[in-house]
């Protein structure tokens, strides 16, 4: 499992949240690579009105949300 370091390099961090999602398609969790099946609750993350296709937003399971919760965002 990767280590939880914080990540202060983009200019969005202090805007990302993370959002609870029903799947409707297949995922992966960035932190422990599970495959993230459709009707499972997962958590992608978000940054509310900001649209910009060079943000790269991660996905993370329902499993690494209850362990982690909003620490997930801190990492790299």
């Amino acid at each position: 499992m990767k280590s939880l370091k914080e990540d202060n390099m983009s200019k969005y961090n202090n805007l990302k949240f993370l959002k609870e999602t029903k799947a409707r398609i297949p995922h992966t969790c960035y932190n422990c690579r599970k495959e993230i099946k459709k009707g499972e609750i997962y958590y992608p993350e978000s940054i509310g009105r900001v649209n910009s296709p060079h943000v790269k937003l991660r996905k993370f399971c329902n499993k690494c949300y209850e362990e982690h919760g909003e620490k997930l965002l801190a990492l790299k």
